[in-house]
């Protein structure tokens, strides 16, 4: 089993350990009429086991990114709809406190009219998880998993879709460039065009499983300054149209604090019955954008997502 610091613990049984009841069917452990069911396997069989939950009676929390594909998300969202559930997607880097600094900032309009916005997300997967023995083994690394950095890292698309929509269309190169042994795209660097109601603006963004230390940072330049945030050391620096610079480190925040907060928001919405932080309609605004760029790199082209950026992101 793993502790608290992601550390393997030899000779102790997780499920022992913590009391948990274990089933290796699905339709056993439905049977047994749980309230809730947490949705964590790999991506492709998101929805399989979701919409199976669903139509027992079960609110979900649905693992980051909803599914790999549009299949089955209709029908999902038709079960939730008619059986009133709550339905929670752990889209946890909402909660990351310079992803939340961005969106204020921008929604102030203190940055003016955004002119652009570069992110970057990269780290090396065979360095990912230390508890794994084999990298090949994990379901990043296959693509019948749903795995794959787009899909994979997708915290990037989901604030992007947080703080400014959808986008109107993306064009995006990649594939695999390494040596891993895996048969999903390690890479892709993809630049979607935005529209604000009055102008386009670009938005870049680099995903990759090759980086190492990891990176993860996002720049938002406007015509009255910009904001630059790194989420791992969590910092963020915002600059006026002079130079003039605030910089603040968030020294008392812990990685697993989204998590618990998540996890607290989404038993919130299961006892009060109250909107989720992040529901299935919010999840598929990165997930539209992020088999958008799968399709632009298969088919070289620029790809379609929406006419002139008419879907918003409802979610403060």
């Amino acid at each position: 089993m793993l502790n608290h610091d992601m550390q393997i613990v030899e000779g102790q049984d997780v499920c022992q350990a913590n009391q948990i009841k274990e089933f290796y069917h699905l339709e056993e452990a439905l049977a047994e009429k749980p309230d809730i069911a947490i949705i964590a396997n790999p991506n492709s069989k998101h929805m399989e086991c979701a919409i199976a939950a669903a139509r027992a009676g079960c609110d979900l929390f649905i693992e980051k990114p909803l599914s790999s594909q549009m299949d089955g998300v209709e029908m999902l969202q038709s079960i939730v709809q008619e059986k009133k559930l709550i339905a929670y997607v752990g889209y946890q880097n909402r909660l990351h406190p310079c992803v939340r600094k961005m969106k204020e900032v921008v929604a102030s309009g203190v940055l003016g009219s955004i002119l652009s916005v570069y992110c970057e997300v990269g780290e090396l997967l065979t360095c990912m998880h230390p508890y794994d023995e084999d990298y090949q083994k994990m379901s990043e690394a296959q693509a019948s998993m749903g795995g794959g950095v787009i899909l994979c890292q997708i915290h990037e698309l989901d604030y992007l879709f947080w703080i400014f929509g959808i986008p109107v269309e993306v064009y995006a190169i990649g594939g695999k460039n390494s040596d891993m042994v895996i048969n999903v795209e390690d890479n892709a660097t993809s630049i979607f065009q935005y529209h604000d109601g009055k102008k386009y603006f670009p938005v870049v963004l680099h995903q990759d499983f090759l980086q190492s230390p990891p990176t993860r940072q996002c720049k938002i330049v406007g015509d009255k300054g910009r904001i630059e945030v790194d989420l791992l050391s969590c910092t963020y620096r915002l600059y006026d149209q002079k130079g003039k610079m605030e910089s603040h480190t968030f020294q008392t925040f812990q990685r697993n604090d989204m998590f618990l907060e998540e996890m607290k928001l989404f038993l919130e919405n299961v006892k009060y019955r109250t909107r989720e932080f992040v529901n299935i309609d919010q999840a598929l605004g990165s997930l539209r954008m992020a088999l958008a760029i799968k399709e632009s790199i298969r088919a070289r082209k620029s790809i379609i997502i929406s006419v002139g950026g008419e879907s918003k992101s409802e979610c403060t």
